[in-house]
């Protein structure tokens, strides 16, 4: 099944962003769906439910639950949209569903206690994968938009 036929992220947008009718819409939103896909950050909580954070400029939430929901299987896992205050999850590949944000404090500080070590995974992982010689910081910003760096540990 191609990433296509999954869904048509900007169906889920178009009625709440599209007041201009901007024609590349459905590209724009499209395209932000699929950077999400690579730039989200999952930390697991002391449950084990895999939490990654994100602020995107549009309501990708549903094309990233359809997508998530079919790459972690049987996992728990969870996306906080921290601009809407909604999360998408899965309940042990139960059928992804979009809900109101119910995260406490408490439940940041499950998380925090991970945090440290995915964070310095992460940054490991990226420090092994990147080679030097081949920096380009102007591409890098143009794949990477400084917006999302907040939640990406490789760029702190």
């Amino acid at each position: 099944m191609s990433q296509d036929e999954l869904f048509n992220p900007a169906d889920y947008d178009r009625s709440n962003y599209n007041k201009n009718e901007d024609p590349y819409f459905d590209e724009k939103v499209g395209h932000e769906a699929h950077r999400m896909m690579g730039l989200l950050r999952f930390t697991p909580d002391k449950d084990g439910v895999f939490v990654a954070r994100c602020a995107p400029d549009y309501f990708v939430l549903p094309a990233l639950g359809e997508y998530f929901n079919a790459r972690f299987g049987e996992n728990s896992w969870e996306i906080i949209d921290e601009k809407r205050g909604l999360s998408v999850k899965s309940d042990n590949g139960e059928l992804y569903r979009l809900e109101g944000l119910k995260r406490h404090a408490e439940d940041d500080e499950k998380i925090n206690k991970n945090y440290d070590a995915w964070q310095e995974l992460w940054k490991h992982y990226h420090k092994t994968i990147n080679n030097e010689n081949r920096d380009n910081p102007k591409v890098q910003k143009q794949f990477m938009p400084q917006r999302y760096w907040k939640y990406l540990p490789e760029k702190e």
